[in-house]
């Protein structure tokens, strides 16, 4: 069962539509094969992955974060204080939720708990070192700019910084869209080239970024040992005779 919120309100742009479709493409090649339980997504102005459901051991359960609510999401709840159980999620799937926030800690802390040990977490967001990053910089500044893009612009090593705080470990990193962000169609078709070029001259020069990373928590119960109290005055051992030795 898939509760997917609707599309940005800029959805009609093209460049929008553009950035959607590889994105989708990008979180789904990093799930975990034959993955099973619960997935939670946290939006914001973007639309949740569609995933495939198969025989019914998959549920995706998406969550709006921040204050505005949007027709056809699971679940609406504070990004800081998710109203989810711990230890319940096999994969958190986080989308542009931390370029919306001003403090990225404290939701990667809710991402953990919420996670199953050894649960998938993804990170998808905007490269700040690429053509991208640079569109953002110029939309914070626009007469004009649109809803859908970063209020605070992440980086790569930043958020390796953060997850190594937590029990998390940081497995893969992609980058994808090397094209020209640009809000006209001729353009993006024109520089559809640049996604055979872009890999090979600048790995990580992609515009849109997908970091995966593992819980390495145990859910485990600490033992405790049983101690046996001894008397306070116990009996002296035997004195050998000399010259005979234990054996």
């Amino acid at each position: 069962m898939s509760l997917a919120p609707s599309a940005p309100t800029d959805t009609i742009n093209p460049l929008a539509a553009a950035l959607a479709q590889v994105e989708q493409l990008q979180v789904r090649a990093l799930l975990p094969r034959g993955l099973q339980g619960v997935v939670v997504q946290v939006v914001g102005q973007w639309p949740a992955v569609e995933l495939d459901a198969g025989a019914g051991t998959l549920r995706s359960v998406v969550m709006a974060g921040g204050t505005g609510r949007r027709g056809g999401v699971g679940l609406h709840g504070d990004p800081a204080a998710w109203p989810l159980a711990g230890d319940s999620a096999a994969a958190v799937i986080l989308l542009h939720i931390l370029e919306q926030v001003p403090d990225p800690a404290p939701v990667l802390a809710e991402a953990e708990r919420v996670l199953m040990p050894f649960g998938r977490l993804l990170i998808a967001g905007f490269n700040p070192w690429s053509l991208c990053g640079l569109r953002g910089l110029a939309e914070r500044f626009g007469h004009q700019p649109h809803d859908w893009w970063p209020l605070h612009l992440r980086s790569v090593g930043e958020l390796r910084q953060l997850l190594n705080r937590l029990p998390m470990q940081v497995e893969d990193v992609t980058t994808a869209f090397f094209r020209l962000p640009l809000d006209r169609q001729w353009a993006l078709r024109g520089t559809q080239v640049m996604e055979r070029i872009g890999p090979r001259l600048l790995p990580r020069g992609g515009g849109l970024y997908c970091l995966a990373a593992s819980k390495r928590r145990f859910a485990v119960r600490p033992l405790r040992p049983r101690w046996r109290r001894l008397p306070a005055y116990a009996a002296p051992l035997p004195r050998l005779p000399a010259g005979r030795a234990v054996a």
